[in-house]
């Protein structure tokens, strides 16, 4: 029978009345499969996943699929965001068979859940093909599954064996070739990677846009930016009416998305636009930052604070029909012959632009939204009288982590008050509903069962949002909130391995994972072991830790190889690297207790440089300039800190 009516997960729900006898990753299902010694058929997706959808229709709803399914397998649903460890463990897998990955991802295991075939989407024809196939070679050949089996479990567990140490400080600059690659491999025309499906990458944008002015004139990296955020604030990527970043386009320019959108991509991207907007001033980065906040405290967040994981791409079974329009449809609302302009402006066409003869709203300027203003309130108001996408409730400790870190930018660089709150508000239900006082983190607010403790990018990112939220509301709680975090993950993601600078990915308490996975790489969202190092640095220089300080430093050192032969996909690696070793940026630290005027703090500020309220100055001494690792003697007036200023820039 169905076991999943009892999972909080709506990816689960949604799988709930399937004929298929579908279970909850856990022991119980896994203890079944050795008990019956049966395949087990591991399922993996997400609910605002639309091949997901389709697969469910095509083969989960169909009775003949699923006897099949239910004759021969223990058939397990996994929710990719509620399990990102089996997740992560079994995509491997599936790149090890050189099997090209997404999702649905489904993967054959033998009972003892090794891994040795699987894939993403099969029509139904080709499913039932594949499950007699798989089963007939359990029962024929299973000698050769199992040791097939078996070398896939042993080449996707992470050892120190996979890194090269580098020694930092006898290696030549790197950051500038790093630069060129990433710039070199990007669309001129409009940005990001140079292909398609396109993909935003906020941490690749965010290293762009750390780059030292001199540098980036250099390596075009300010400039491939611009080019990027400009083009997917155009683009039908970025809802035009309600704001909000969808996940990727599917074509070359920005135009047509896949058309969910996901909290993790929103909350990095404001990061990455608050910063491009501190250096440029351009307003139509100032406007997608007040845009997707407003999309993210309407359409995401939570009575009690939180923000929910996603909304789907489709409604009434159909991808982007909420978000797409015909020409009858504007034209009902807004005469074309009376506003050509407006027509002109979002590419809406008499035959539409995309399938269907439905348009997507995709501006080919850089026009500013607020420019027609009424047109888009009512095309607004009609959206909202539709069937709308489906929202996924989890509420997940990393992805509300970013958030976090994304409103804290956008109130600096929008000198907002009123962001400035909503972070505090935030930072406060994180601290509710998914901290614990020893620093212990929970995964997600609500859950099946057990808890489902937290992963290392849970810890990392909300240590280091909290790091953030410190620096510009000097209160101690928060710093102190971060502390206990970094020592608990620390202590609980340790590697077993001597001399192995870099974390687990889980803990894997009840050893039901068949491998230990350590994430590395940058890709859509930033490594939990790059965040990790980061936070490492930041408590080193606020606390003078210095073992915090000297793991982060091995930490690079065990990553710096890879990431000089493939930058694209270490950019946070890179960016913390650049930012605090081979140019780093002058840092001022000031004594927590001394009292300071609006008058001085505006001041400060305006040098553009980070504040760090610190315990640990002398006495009579107020002020303390740091570039790298090293710092200037601590000086006592406003005066005698300008004149220091004045000497290093």
């Amino acid at each position: 029978m169905n076991k999943l009516q009892h999972q909080v997960s709506p990816y689960l729900l949604q799988h709930q009345h399937n004929p298929v006898h579908w279970q909850p990753w856990g022991q119980e299902a896994l203890q079944q499969a050795k008990d019956e010694d049966k395949l087990i058929l591991v399922s993996i997706g997400y609910a605002a996943c639309h091949w997901c959808h389709v697969m469910e229709k095509e083969c989960f709803e169909n009775q003949e699929v699923a006897d099949l399914m239910n004759q021969h397998f223990i058939n397990i649903k996994v929710d990719r965001e509620e399990r990102p460890d089996v997740d992560m463990i079994y995509m491997d897998a599936i790149q090890q068979m050189g099997l090209s990955g997404g999702w649905p991802l489904n993967v054959f295991l033998m009972p003892s859940q090794k891994p040795f075939y699987g894939g993403t989407y099969f029509p139904k024809a080709k499913w039932m093909n594949i499950l007699s196939s798989v089963q007939n070679a359990f029962v024929e050949h299973r000698a050769e599954l199992e040791a097939s089996a078996e070398g896939f479990a042993n080449a996707i567990s992470d050892h120190a064996s996979l890194f090269h140490m580098m020694d930092l400080d006898s290696s030549p600059s790197f950051i500038p070739a790093s630069l060129q690659i990433i710039v070199g491999n990007m669309d001129p025309v409009f940005g990001g990677m140079n292909k398609a499906p396109k993909f935003p990458l906020p941490s690749l944008l965010k290293y762009l846009e750390s780059t030292p002015q001199k540098l980036a004139q250099h390596t075009h990296a300010y400039q491939a930016s611009d080019v990027q955020l400009s083009r997917m604030a155009q683009g039908g990527i970025f809802d035009q009416l309600a704001g909000g970043f969808s996940r990727y386009s599917v074509d070359s320019e920005w135009f047509a998305p896949h058309f969910e959108k996901m909290l993790y991509d929103n909350g990095q991207l404001l990061e990455a636009y608050a910063a491009a907007s501190q250096r440029s001033k351009n307003p139509l980065y100032a406007e997608v930052l007040v845009q997707t906040i407003h999309f993210l405290k309407s359409e995401l967040l939570a009575k009690n604070g939180l923000y929910y994981a996603s909304l789907d791409a489709d409604s009434e079974g159909i991808e982007g029909l909420f978000y797409t329009w015909s020409f009858e449809e504007v034209n009902e609302l807004i005469s074309s012959l009376e506003n050509p302009d407006f027509y002109r402006t979002y590419s809406i066409l008499p035959n539409g632009n995309w399938e269907d003869a439905r348009n997507i709203l995709f501006k080919k300027e850089a026009v500013l939204n607020n420019t027609f203003k009424d047109e888009l309130g009512l095309l607004l108001a009609e959206r909202n009288t539709r069937i709308r996408p489906e929202t996924d409730t989890k509420q997940i400790l990393a992805w509300n982590a970013y958030v976090l870190s994304g409103l804290v930018s956008t109130s600096q660089a929008l000198f907002s008050a009123e962001i400035k709150q909503d972070a505090l508000t935030l930072a406060d239900a994180i601290e509710k509903h998914l901290l614990k006082p020893d620093g212990t983190c929970l995964h997600q607010a609500t859950y099946s069962g057990s808890p489902i403790v937290g992963f290392l990018d849970d810890y990392a990112a909300t240590a280091l949002a909290y790091i953030h939220l410190y620096l510009i509301s000097f209160d101690k709680k928060h710093v102190e909130i971060a502390n206990q975090i970094v020592k608990k993950a620390t202590d609980l993601f340790e590697s077993k391995e001597e001399n192995f600078a870099l974390y687990h990915y889980a803990q894997n308490m009840d050893n039901e994972l068949i491998a230990d996975k350590v994430e590395f790489t940058d890709s859509v969202c930033p490594s939990s072991n790059s965040m990790l190092c980061e936070a490492l640095l930041w408590l080193g220089l606020i606390e003078s830790q210095i073992n915090c300080t000297m793991r982060a430093q091995q930490m690079l050192e065990t990553v710096m190889s890879k990431a000089q032969s493939n930058p694209a996909y270490f950019s946070n690696w890179l960016r913390i690297y650049s930012q605090w070793f081979e140019n780093p940026q002058a840092m001022i630290k000031f004594n927590h207790s001394f009292v300071m005027d609006q008058g001085l703090l505006d001041s400060l500020r305006a040098l553009n440089c980070t504040l760090i309220p610190v315990d640990n100055l002398p006495q009579d001494k107020h002020f303390l300039v740091c570039v790298g690792n090293h710092c200037l003697a601590p000086v006592s007036t406003w005066e005698e800190l300008q004149a220091q200023w004045k000497e290093i820039i």
